[in-house]
């Protein structure tokens, strides 16, 4: 009967081990709060697409996606990277090339975003998906356009993967973090 006793003080034991283990329901408590968005301008990236105007020539005005590659095809001029830049960037960069290709003298571009990346938001949400990204959001805001925390949320902190120089980083970031396109926000469970 000892025996016995001793296998359920040992099963009651690594049980407790992982309740423990298990009690906050997430690993936020071991992550590293996300890197800041990198201030100033945006830089675009993959899925961004951009609305482009080009005086003087109206069969490239339109709207443009940026491929896996990092760039956009425009009429005449090919394939034009814009991975990074700003939209002034972008702008110059599309000048230079009608210059250089003889198609315009001074060509005046204007580049807008259309629509951004979108963000993710996935855990104890409401309405868990994928949402279109507007300038200056937080998390909160985030976890509002996913229908707001579940009864079961752990409210407060998040956890965000973003892409930063090319590779994915996972953070923990409160309500008023700023999100980027991109981003996947998760709310985990809360347990107690």
């Amino acid at each position: 009967m000892s025996r016995f006793l001793r296998l359920v003080a040992l099963l009651a034991l690594s049980l407790g081990g992982s309740l423990s283990l298990t009690a906050c329901g997430n690993n936020l408590g071991s992550l590293a709060s996300i890197p800041a968005p990198a201030s100033g301008e945006y830089r675009v990236d993959t899925g961004d697409t951009l609305k482009i105007a080009i005086q003087d020539l109206d069969a490239a005005d339109g709207e443009y996606v940026v491929d896996d590659s990092g760039a956009i095809s425009l009429p005449m001029v090919k394939e034009i990277a814009v991975r990074g830049l700003t939209f002034r960037e972008i702008g110059s960069r599309i000048e230079e090339q009608y210059r250089s290709a003889g198609i315009l003298n001074t060509p005046i571009v204007n580049v807008q975003p259309a629509t951004l990346r979108p963000f993710y938001v996935l855990g104890e949400v409401s309405q868990p998906g994928e949402f279109a990204y507007r300038q200056g959001m937080t998390v909160l805001a985030a976890v509002s356009a996913a229908g707001g925390y579940t009864y079961r949320a752990s409210t407060g902190e998040v956890e965000i993967t973003r892409t930063i120089n090319g590779r994915e980083v996972t953070g923990r970031a409160d309500e008023n973090s700023p999100i980027q396109p991109g981003d996947r926000i998760r709310v985990f469970e809360r347990w107690f």
